[in-house]
């Protein structure tokens, strides 16, 4: 006899769909619940899963492809599947487990638990520097993501990351918390990846994501915190800090990444999806820049997020980010549709040689840097719709901004001397590429559109 699971998923103390995952054959299904569909704040999860179900219902495969989703990756899904005593592949166990703080607005809970039952404020378990220090510096022995016997890691990706929430402000006033539910977390610290293979991450990433911003580009806000090991510290932007006659509490936004938005597994992130050797390479089924561009028939403003995208995708080619892939971009979700969040995951992996340097989504059907010349980008334009006079004049802004800032930025205070020298390598990358890009998006705009 085939075992049939339910989870319950809630928005604050609103019940909003019922998750059924029958065991025996693998098979999901999702029904809306009435309080939720008769909410007018109320909004589908993607676009695959809408208020009002199509006539077969939805499939259970885009029920199953929303869940995966937001589950970690890689060497974080090993820890959490042998922590939970459960196979990776077991879907419905891992967000059992994990689902009172994933990515997005809502917590998955079964049947007997009420997710309107408030329970009694927990003692606070704050986390000293000292602490953090030695947890990152046993982190070949001691997963990163358990503390007090507890898997403290509920977000996608693969790079060990703690969740905590803030009390006060980031820095020597403010304290690390362990968030229990109603709080939840306020921030994402990334520390050093293990090994040596790839030296001054936490910089990489503090770096192009502080220049994003230094350009008025919409990145998350991002800190370096010391213990005395460089930690970036991401603020996340799927949590508001609330405070009220109730007490301190956190609001969660609902986000998806582009792999929801386009109903596709996780394995489908990188535009090749089957690989980049021999045959494999013909297969694009993955996410691409045209599918990406076509999530915007889901957008409220469609005119600011198509500039958006198209900023983003640019900005990836002056840092040198050949990874920015699927689940690199997401977009919140509201009644009246999507609209682009912030940018995060910004990395100049040019900055790493011995990493493969093909990019996760082509421009027209260049997947190397290099490769990137006049018809390659004209072809991306046609392909996603943008004005080529525009992508002209988008290049020539990135490149005016990168040259305000890049090289001042990578001498900032925050930075230590091998810092500031490491950082100045992706400013001169960033500053060669930017002018590069200029050129060859200018000669793209100029190309007869009989030829292309």
């Amino acid at each position: 006899m085939s075992t049939t699971h339910f989870l319950r998923l809630w928005s604050l103390d609103t019940p909003v769909a019922d998750i059924r995952y029958q065991a025996e054959d693998e098979t999901w299904a999702l029904a809306y619940s009435p309080e939720w569909l008769a909410s007018p704040e109320a909004y589908g999860l993607s676009p695959a899963l809408p208020l009002q179900a199509p006539a077969g219902g939805y499939t259970s495969a885009s029920v199953r492809r929303f869940i995966e989703n937001l589950l970690p990756e890689g060497r974080a899904l090993d820890i959490v599947a042998a922590s939970q005593g459960v196979a990776k592949s077991n879907v419905y166990g891992l967000i059992q487990a994990l689902g009172t703080e994933t990515t997005g607005a809502f917590r998955f809970l079964t049947p007997d638990q009420d997710g309107r039952s408030k329970p009694a404020a927990a003692p606070w378990r704050r986390v000293s520097l000292d602490e953090l220090d030695q947890r990152i510096q046993d982190r070949d022995h001691r997963p990163f993501m358990e503390w007090d016997g507890q898997v403290r890691l509920s977000v996608a990706g693969y790079q060990d990351k703690l969740l905590v929430y803030v009390d006060g402000d980031m820095g020597a006033t403010g304290s690390l918390v362990l968030p229990e539910y109603p709080l939840a977390s306020t921030h994402i610290l990334k520390p050093q990846p293990l090994g040596n293979q790839l030296p001054h991450m936490v910089i990489n990433e503090h770096y192009c994501m502080s220049l994003a911003r230094a350009l008025g580009l919409p990145a998350a806000e991002v800190s370096i915190l010391r213990t005395p090991r460089p930690v970036l510290a991401i603020r996340r932007f799927d949590r508001e800090v609330v405070q009220d006659a109730g007490g301190t509490w956190v609001l969660r936004l609902h986000i998806i990444d582009a792999c929801q938005a386009c109903d596709l597994p996780v394995s489908f992130k990188y535009e090749r999806n089957v690989g980049s050797a021999g045959a494999a390479a013909q297969y694009r089924d993955g996410v691409s820049f045209e599918k990406l561009f076509g999530l915007l028939q889901y957008v409220n403003k469609k005119a600011i997020d198509k500039l958006n995208l198209l900023r983003w995708a640019l900005f990836q080619y002056v840092i040198g980010n050949c990874d920015a892939h699927g689940k690199n971009f997401s977009f919140f979700v509201g009644p009246y549709g999507l609209s682009a969040a912030p940018w995060y995951d910004l990395v100049s992996v040019s900055q790493y040689p011995q990493m493969s340097q093909e990019m996760a989504m082509a421009f027209g059907d260049a997947f190397r840097f290099e490769d990137v010349k006049a018809f390659p980008l004209a072809d991306f334009a046609i392909r996603c719709d943008i004005d080529r006079r525009l992508l002209a004049r988008e290049t020539q802004r990135l490149q005016k901004g990168v040259e305000q800032h890049a090289v001042a930025l990578a001498q900032s205070g925050v930075y230590e001397d091998e810092e500031r020298v490491f950082a100045s390598g992706i400013a001169q990358q960033a500053l060669s590429a930017g002018a590069l890009l200029a050129t060859i998006a200018t000669e793209a705009a100029k190309l007869p559109s009989k030829y292309l």
